[in-house]
């Protein structure tokens, strides 16, 4: 029982009467709500829509692939498997553009398997730091041209190899103090598969100890005109740890392959691109997609003379073009030794 004191006197109130005490609201998981009481879901997105929202936010699931057609013109591709089907992407690389602050404007298009509509759009990608890069490298002993370029290297933090012939030359231990790499392309430029075995074992092998002596390591070396026979392989590689070849072929390598022991580079002299348009649009599609898989694929790259008028040789405006080309995309300049 409870009493109250008022003005007008004592009030006798029975537990009866007294007001019940509110008891607190229950409190439930979402999970036990009402439906009325649960928001609304969105409806899902069709699976191709759904895609399309993956590839413009270029997730990294999605694993492209380079394919190239034998004759320089590159594609590159994915093929998801998505909700049971599996879809075909396609990046179109030539018609990239730049979006403003480093970012790349890359069209594409996913072929529905169960359809067989194409649907397009544009993803926005921006090149982050990673394993990616070029192998460049330069043939034969044109010193002084080399030389004369060291400062462009230096203004793109650019590292290089230089395959040298003959002997000795102070060049070598030049190019060493800069950061770069010396290589070496044989004692004549001879093409090994014409000579004796004799005349091989002296092309190839007869000065490496004197450049060793220099302080010079010789890790690679790259065959005359690219031409080799297999067994040259074995007995080269007893004294260095990569062997170059030399096409006009498209091949990007990781970091195993080229430990591996046997590459192919390709040529990016002057006679393979009569027109500075041609040798732009190889280089932005070729960098640009090494780079785009994001597999941390390296492309070696290869010329001679660095000269306007050189046929096997870089005009140097071209040259800078790699180098920018390959800083603006956050590509890694790679060298030889790097892999040893």
């Amino acid at each position: 029982m409870t009493l109250f004191v008022s003005c007008a006197g004592t009030v006798k109130i029975t537990p009866q009467e007294a007001a019940p005490e509110k008891p607190p609201p229950e409190l439930r998981p979402p999970d036990e709500l009402p439906m009325e009481e649960l928001p609304p879901d969105e409806p899902p997105l069709p699976p191709v829509e759904s895609l399309l929202q993956k590839i413009k936010r270029n997730a990294p699931e999605i694993e492209k692939h380079i394919l190239s057609d034998g004759t320089g013109e590159l594609t590159v591709r994915a093929e998801p498997d998505f909700f049971g089907q599996q879809y075909e992407v396609l990046y179109d690389l030539k018609r990239a553009g730049a979006g403003g602050s480093g970012i790349y404007l890359i069209p594409f298009s996913v072929k529905n398997p169960e359809t067989g509509l194409v649907q397009e759009d544009i993803l926005e990608w921006k090149p982050q730091k990673d394993n990616s890069g070029i192998l460049l490298s330069f043939d034969d002993d044109y010193y002084n041209e080399w030389q004369q370029n060291l400062d462009l290297f230096d203004r793109y933090n650019a590292h290089v190899t230089f395959f040298v012939q003959g002997t000795y030359s102070s060049f070598c231990s030049a190019a060493l103090q800069r950061n770069h790499d010396v290589g070496y392309h044989t004692l004549h430029h001879l093409n090994l598969p014409k000579v004796s075995r004799r005349v091989f074992l002296t092309e190839t092998l007869s000065r490496v100890e004197s450049f060793r002596n220099a302080g010079v390591p010789l890790v690679a070396f790259a065959y005359p005109f690219g031409f080799y026979e297999t067994w040259m392989h074995e007995e080269l590689h007893k004294t260095y740890g990569i062997l170059r070849g030399y096409n006009t072929g498209f091949h990007a390598y990781d970091r195993k392959d080229i430990q591996n022991g046997f590459i192919f580079s390709r040529s990016v002299d002057n006679c393979m691109f009569k027109r500075d348009d041609d040798f732009t649009a190889m280089i932005d599609s070729t960098f640009t997609a090494v780079k785009f898989t994001g597999r941390d694929l390296i492309l070696p790259v290869t010329t001679h003379a660095i000269a306007d008028n050189a046929e096997w040789g870089i005009k140097p405006h071209r040259l800078e073009y790699i180098l920018k080309t390959a800083t603006d995309l956050q590509l890694n300049f790679y060298r030889y030794s790097d892999f040893f």
